[in-house]
């Protein structure tokens, strides 16, 4: 079996309907995020909670749950032992989403629980099985630590949410006083640490950046832990001031990704990968300093819109392999292996991504501007998700 902690063969990749059914899965829950807020608008009250838990944990936290699941193996060179039972948890996390999202619409505690359980079990089994390769491994990466730092911080985020639930099932209201915990252990410790992480992995092979060597490397994923850790700490003893610390991690995370895309890039412009990235360390940015002058609503929108195109950003250059892989596996004689490029067509993608971040200011100015980044938003997630039209038959079977 080939070893080498960069690269993934068939022998060590999971199989390919593993990773595509929980990103199949994720695409569709922003898809349905997005059209709810095209037609719609964005609501208030338990509304608003069951949007944000469909997009952040049913979509989301489900495509980072399957980069998770394949970037496990494609730095350590190990295969997965028990690939059906991996693709089960996997999938238990967009299902726990889901359900989440219906619990607080209908107002059913019965659901809030079973999809808490379900989309945190999933959530510790994926990740802990890419760490628990990762610690055979032997080595360590700023992947590796910003998997574990948004293992960490998922957990812990959930914790703090079944912890409010239950206060309020309970009849104990101060319980609440945990959704700075809830909210700083998601977003920071959670999403901002695993996408700091992966990126410096991910950045240098898909958007001709310079790898960044040395323990700069780790410095944003640690930031941003760090920052939403004594945030949450310092909440209530100064207050909002305690945001600043937030704001000064997305700062450093946006300096080293123009430093390196600046670098690695030349006189050229960055690819479609690389422009996404950047523009996702600028919203963070903006983000957290909207978070600081206490524009709560335009922070989170700028913050969920900063981690999905960051995010389907990289599935634009993954996908296409995931895709590719699934037919060598069942190659016949007969059957026509699709080129890369045909699987997902990068016609249209720079205009479809400057609508996106010009519907995204729009709403971050306007309220029917929200509606055109709905809009957007479920166009980006559809493009990907057609791209999987190209399966071939029976792939999404368990056979392997």
């Amino acid at each position: 079996m080939n070893s080498s902690p960069l690269i993934v063969t068939p022998r060590t990749a999971p199989p390919p309907h593993v990773v595509l059914r929980p990103i199949a899965a994720g695409l569709g829950a922003l898809i349905l995020a997005g059209s709810w807020v095209a037609w719609l608008g964005l609501p208030t009250g338990t509304p608003l909670l069951s949007l944000i838990h469909l997009g952040f944990v049913a979509g989301l936290l489900t495509l980072a749950s399957a980069a998770a699941t394949q970037l496990g193996a494609a730095t350590t060179g190990q295969s997965h032992p028990r690939p059906g039972l991996l693709g089960g948890f996997a999938l238990g996390v967009p299902a726990g989403g889901a359900l989440l999202s219906a619990g607080f619409a209908f107002g059913a505690p019965v659901l809030l629980a079973i999809g808490g359980a379900l989309a945190f079990t999933g959530v510790a089994f994926v990740f802990g099985h890419a760490l628990r390769r990762i610690g055979r491994s032997g080595s360590l990466r700023p992947l590796h630590v910003g998997l574990l730092l948004g293992l960490v911080g998922f957990l812990a985020a959930a914790a703090m949410g079944f912890a409010m639930a239950l206060g309020l099932t309970l009849g104990h209201p101060s319980l609440l006083g945990l959704l700075p915990w809830h909210l700083a252990l998601a977003l920071g410790a959670g999403f901002g640490a695993l996408l700091a992480g992966v990126s410096w992995q991910l950045l240098p092979m898909f958007g001709r950046a310079r790898q960044v060597q040395g323990p700069l490397g780790y410095l944003p994923a640690g930031a941003f832990a760090a920052a939403a850790l004594l945030g949450a700490i310092a909440w209530g003893r100064i207050g909002i001031g305690a945001a600043w610390l937030l704001a000064i991690a997305a700062a450093i995370h946006l300096a080293i990704t123009v430093w390196s895309l600046a670098r690695g890039a030349g006189a050229k412009l960055p690819p479609f990968t690389g422009l996404a990235h950047l523009a996702s360390a600028a919203l963070l940015c903006l983000a957290t300093l909207l978070f600081v002058r206490g524009l709560y609503g335009d922070a989170l929108l700028a913050a969920f819109g900063g981690y999905t195109i960051a995010i389907l950003g990289y599935l634009e250059r993954i996908l296409p392999f995931i895709v590719f892989e699934a037919h060598l596996n069942r190659r016949t004689g007969r059957t026509k292996v699709p080129k890369l490029q045909d699987i997902l067509p990068a016609k249209g993608r720079h205009v479809l991504l400057a609508a996106y971040l010009a519907a995204l200011v729009l709403a971050l100015a306007s309220s029917w501007g929200v509606r055109l980044f709905g809009v957007a938003l479920a166009l980006m997630a559809l493009r990907l998700l057609l791209a999987l039209r190209n399966l071939p038959p029976g792939t999404s079977g368990s056979a392997e």
